[in-house]
């Protein structure tokens, strides 16, 4: 997988409700919480690693609504 098969497979990701870890980050989400939330199957998440590279995504309504219960 190249460069542009990675930000065109992130930009699907996007376009269905996946917002990345460091964006909700950055807004005020805990990523820890967010990624444990995720291992116990409580939230909806996508694992991208491309080389070196891992990425995570998370559903952005189910992350929104973590958020609003206090859990993420």
């Amino acid at each position: 997988m190249d460069r542009r098969d990675s930000a065109e497979y992130r930009n699907h990701l996007k376009r269905r409700g996946y917002l990345s870890a460091s964006y909700l980050s950055i807004s005020g989400f805990d990523a820890a919480r967010l990624k444990k939330l995720a291992q116990q199957g409580r939230l909806d998440a996508v694992r991208c690693a491309i080389g070196k590279s891992i990425r995570w995504y998370y559903s952005e309504r189910q992350a929104e609504l973590a958020h609003l219960r206090g859990e993420a």
